[in-house]
């Protein structure tokens, strides 16, 4: 695939002209090892960009977290497709960020903010020095990190750069697709439209008592009001009362729950099918969470699914259950 056709994907991404490259391509294409072709321009000096004044920033990637990445990684970088762009206006800039995954509707938000944001990442483009990709251009078959940026300047200075497939990605010293998520969810966090963090409104723990008719429920939901409030009911055997205890919660426990969901990749678990092998012991338990754009799953037949998945689960156990653990007993009555 040459470079003027990564132009036609970022022309439908971006809304540029059929044909027109997001960046600058070479004469003639290189096929470098592994059949990536090369399109990319060779700077002779470090491109330096000395305006300041940020007229249009357009950045799509799709990323992937390494699955041997630290909990915290991947709650706070969910893998997915992400969108993010920021323009120059009348009144400031207008903000479009979109994210999207599999499995589940795409989240997204466009809003104004103050031109004081574009200053902000202009800055953290420097920092990062992120102008030395400029002209960067790969592109083979294997399946990858897609990437397409392309950042305008009021001066007519431009950083473009795009890759399509496995390992072509730029320079990882100028270029962390973590920076970008980072800066977008704050600013729309600051602004109250975070589309970039996941929009959990409802999750939901229950399993036997571990005596016939034992049961035990917890859950954590968003209520009409907009409070948060969370929920547990337990029973020890069939002829016991239910017992009923609950507490508002904030929302920012469900944030982390949100974050809990996403490092065990639980959506990920919903929609695997496993072998019945290794059956271990215990009540068979059943997770369900759901988010604000209607999307959500639901897990059962714990006790066969693999370690991973299970180790998962027991961490929204233990999560729900450190919330609930002082939470006031409200209703007490025959089962």
């Amino acid at each position: 695939m040459k470079a003027w056709a990564i132009g036609v994907l970022a022309a439908v991404l971006f809304g540029t002209a059929v044909g027109a490259p997001v960046c600058f391509a070479a004469d003639e294409d290189v096929e470098i090892d592994g059949g990536t072709q090369d399109s990319s321009v060779r700077h002779a000096t470090p491109v330096a960009i000395s305006s300041t004044d940020i007229s249009s920033f357009r950045l799509w990637f799709q990323y992937s977290i390494d699955y041997g990445a630290e909990d915290e990684l991947r709650g706070r970088y969910p893998s997915g497709w992400y969108d993010l762009r920021l323009e120059k206006s009348e009144n400031g800039a207008d903000c479009h960020l979109e994210y999207w995954a599999e499995g589940r509707p795409g989240r997204k938000a466009d809003f104004p903010v103050d031109a004081e944001a574009l200053a902000r990442l202009d800055r953290l483009l420097k920092a990062h020095d992120v102008a030395q990709i400029d002209g960067h251009s790969l592109y083979n078959s294997a399946l990858g990190d897609d990437m397409s940026m392309e950042v305008r300047y009021e001066s007519g200075e431009t950083i473009r750069a795009d890759g399509q497939g496995g390992d072509v990605k730029p320079d990882a010293r100028y270029y962390r697709e973590e920076w970008f998520i980072d800066f977008f969810r704050a600013l729309g966090r600051e602004y109250g439209r975070d589309t970039l963090g996941p929009a959990l409104k409802y999750c939901s723990y229950e399993c036997g008592g571990g005596k016939p008719g034992g049961f035990l429920m917890m859950r954590i939901s968003t209520q009409r009001d907009g409070t948060v409030m969370a929920v547990m009911e337990t029973r020890s055997r069939y002829d016991a009362p239910t017992v009923r205890r609950e507490c508002e919660a904030s929302p920012d426990k469900l944030e982390e729950l949100a974050a809990l969901i996403d490092r065990g990749d639980l959506f990920h678990w919903a929609k695997t099918t496993w072998e019945q092998i290794d059956i271990r012991d215990g009540d068979t338990v059943d997770v369900s969470f759901d988010y604000a754009d209607g999307s959500g799953a639901r897990i059962s037949d714990t006790r066969s699914m693999p370690k991973e998945g299970f180790e998962a689960i027991k961490k929204v156990k233990a999560f729900l259950g450190e919330l609930l653990k002082d939470a006031p007993q409200v209703d007490k009555g025959d089962a």
